[in-house]
């Protein structure tokens, strides 16, 4: 099993000690041949207490390193677990980082620094870019000649865009479209196809089905949306020939307004 940082440095420390407890012996055995007791007794305790003091001095380190380790350490835990929660604008404290750490340490707050720097800088630009993409597609739906509807795998509408909400008033963006009560022909024909394409996870082949208020036959067709591991998130549902009643309804107001000017 591979060994941890404190663990190595305890084990330096056991050798350490066990060196100058050999050294100590060594030495108590060579003065032990000298015929001056009274040098002999100095010695030895001049060896007795170096040993001793080195003795504390390490067992103080024994303990001291792995609280100052985990204590340097802590700080940027901690600054580490805020980046993981996605706040890249985290402002750290250099200054006291500077002060009251060591240089080490400090070196790793300078890289982290510069390191949420470049990604915050990524982020922000990323979000920029996610917003102009998602109102190019916003400005694509409101030009588009059909109906569309987007949903997730619950029903949920996503997104209507306009000529969808105007054509079919019953159905409200941000709703349950497979709770929701529909006009007959469209839970026999609108509803029933997006409940098949949600539970099979797969495009349709496009369906037609007459609409009496619109006095036409409108297309259905569908899109699978998916992630990138291609999984179905959810559906794009596309209802065709309606746009048609809607310039016929403009071109009849127009001449309403006409035909009042005129009297």
């Amino acid at each position: 099993m591979k060994q941890t940082f404190t663990g190595k440095i305890r084990l330096i420390i056991l050798l350490v000690f066990l060196i100058t407890l050999i050294q100590g012996l060594v030495v108590l055995n060579l003065v032990g041949g000298i015929q001056n007791d009274d040098l002999v007794k100095n010695v030895q305790n001049i060896v007795l207490i170096a040993i001793f003091l080195q003795f504390l001095l390490l067992v103080s380190l024994f303990f001291y390193i792995p609280v100052f380790m985990r204590k340097s350490f802590s700080e940027i835990h901690n600054v580490l677990n805020e980046i993981a929660k996605g706040r890249y604008n985290l402002e750290i404290d250099m200054e006291y980082f500077k002060k009251h750490t060591d240089k080490e340490i400090y070196s790793i707050f300078l890289s982290i620094q510069k390191m949420l720097q470049a990604v915050y800088r990524f982020d922000k630009l990323k979000k920029a870019k996610i917003v102009e993409h998602h109102n190019r597609i916003n400005a694509l739906l409101k030009l588009a000649q059909e109906g569309i509807m987007i949903l997730d795998l619950k029903g949920n509408i996503v997104y209507m865009n306009e000529l969808c909400a105007q054509v079919f008033p019953s159905i409200v963006e941000k709703s349950n479209l497979v709770d929701s009560n529909l006009p007959p022909v469209l839970e026999k024909n609108l509803k029933k196809y997006v409940i098949t394409v949600l539970d099979k996870k797969s495009k349709q082949d496009p369906v037609q089905f007459f609409i009496a208020d619109l006095k036409r036959h409108v297309t259905l067709d569908s899109a699978i949306v998916r992630d990138d591991e291609g999984k179905a998130t959810g559906a794009v549902i596309s209802v065709r020939n309606i746009q048609i009643e809607k310039k016929q309804k403009k071109q009849k107001d127009e001449d309403k307004v006409s035909e009042k000017s005129s009297e």
